[in-house]
């Protein structure tokens, strides 16, 4: 529910305060740095955020200012607070031993123990408080990821063409290391909104030119979570940069700044850190089997969770073979009645959250009960295969490239329809005072 003008105003205006004994002193515990349609983004939240971001830049070799850090930090916290707003109207809640779960597959995942991933969350907090950041973040993850995911259409006349092109090139592709920074601008943005971007841009680039650094200003100018990575893209194959980009790409040199290019996004300047030439990944390919539980109103998570278990424990025990008990059990019409089976695919034909923990499994195990989109699953993983050279494999590798690929480029667009549909209400006197304007006023 949208707070009202009134009410918008009363929390930009509220302070949390303790009064000492006398009560003659107040003293200011927190204030509200930002509004965020019905959720507030506190002071102290930013202040922390702006400690981890210096941090971060630190750790990669660069020095970050105090305003650009913080206007970077308040990006990434609206972004969050958005996504999970999404997530509280949608019901989507972890249980203690959901947690417990998740902690467990990414251990296996990471061959290490619960407690050392925890560990990686926590930054000098309690176990406490790493397991929220635990849970904050996979579910931030899960919501982009089911939103994002609907989005993407591919076809098989665009899988055969890059599978084609993958076999062309060989056993070699070129990777590049690419920084970003991305001027905000609507595609259906009106000439004085286009000619306030470009002359944000040619400012960018004179400030670049002038020795100013690059992650740096990509903190500074560039919208949403991005900002917190100071724009850094990592190493993307060619087959997965967009196509725009790739002409300038080809010709430029390590530590070159290309661009501006025009994007539905905004207008984008890359700077290419290093180019590197990699053997092309092999394809990886599961043979699992699966019980598939769907839930209802009368059928609830806890109900499937606990059934699962109990037919994990009778398999492990001998009672009964996965086979068995997915042709008597499983809901999933396509694969019951072979016994779950469902042959020989990549991790990117399922579910993230099915794909996450077959693959934290070693062939000949069963997993915990896990939720997926679909429902409550149990995973047998059977085997794992190696393809190199198949038409099939090539297939397989091109569709991936496709859909990380275009799962760039919907995530963006879907986290820039969040901000515009937004109230954003910027209250930070830092910020103000460096004339840091990001309000969104949408009713």
């Amino acid at each position: 529910m949208k707070f009202t003008r009134f009410t918008k105003t009363l929390i930009a205006l509220a302070t949390f305060t303790i009064f000492s004994a006398n009560a003659a002193n107040v003293q200011t515990l927190d204030s509200t740095a930002a509004i965020v349609n019905n959720d507030i983004i506190l002071t102290s939240e930013l202040d922390k955020a702006t400690k981890d971001i210096a941090q971060s830049f630190k750790k990669r070799g660069n020095n970050i200012d105090v305003v650009s850090a913080r206007k970077a930090a308040l990006e990434n916290l609206i972004t969050k607070s958005l996504i999970l707003q999404i997530a509280n109207q949608a019901g989507f809640q972890l249980t203690d031993s959901q947690i417990d779960t998740l902690l467990d597959q990414q251990a296996i995942r990471a061959n290490t123990t619960r407690e050392n991933v925890l560990k990686s969350f926590a930054n000098g907090q309690s176990t406490a408080k790493a397991r929220e950041e635990f849970r904050e973040q996979f579910i931030l993850n899960e919501v982009t990821k089911s939103r994002v995911r609907s989005r993407i259409k591919i076809s098989d006349t665009e899988v055969d063409l890059l599978a084609k092109n993958l076999r062309d090139i060989g056993s070699v592709e070129p990777r590049y290391h690419l920084s970003q920074i991305i001027v905000p601008l609507s595609a259906n943005a009106n000439a004085n909104q286009v000619q306030q971007a470009t002359a944000t841009v040619n400012s960018i680039r004179a400030q670049i030119n002038n020795g100013a650094n690059f992650n740096e200003l990509a903190a500074r100018y560039t919208q949403g979570a991005l900002a917190a990575q100071g724009g850094d893209l990592g190493y993307l194959p060619e087959s997965m940069v967009p196509a725009p980009f790739i002409p300038s790409l080809l010709k430029a040199k390590k530590g070159q700044v290309i661009g501006p290019f025009r994007s539905p996004f905004g207008i984008h300047l890359l700077k290419v850190l290093d180019i590197s030439h990699d053997n092309v990944a092999p394809i990886k390919t599961y043979n699992a089997n699966h019980i598939l539980l769907t839930t209802s109103i009368i059928f609830s998570k806890e109900a499937a969770f606990n059934q699962l278990m109990a037919l994990r424990n009778q398999i492990l025990s001998g009672k009964i073979t996965f086979e068995e008990a997915a042709r008597k059990y499983s809901e999933d019409p396509g694969s019951a009645s072979n016994g779950g089976s469902l042959g020989y695919a990549t991790p990117e034909r399922y579910d993230p959250a099915f794909a996450r923990a077959m693959v934290a499994l070693r062939p000949g195990q069963v997993s915990y009960p896990i939720e997926s989109s679909f429902g409550y699953h149990l995973i047998k993983l059977n085997d794992i295969k190696i393809d190199r050279d198949s038409d099939n494999a090539y297939k397989e590798k091109a569709r991936d490239l496709i859909y990380r690929r275009i799962y760039q480029e919907e995530a963006m667009l879907w986290e820039q329809e969040l901000r515009e549909q937004a109230y954003i209400k910027v209250l930070d006197p830092q910020l103000k005072g460096a004339n840091i304007n990001i309000d969104q006023d949408k009713k």
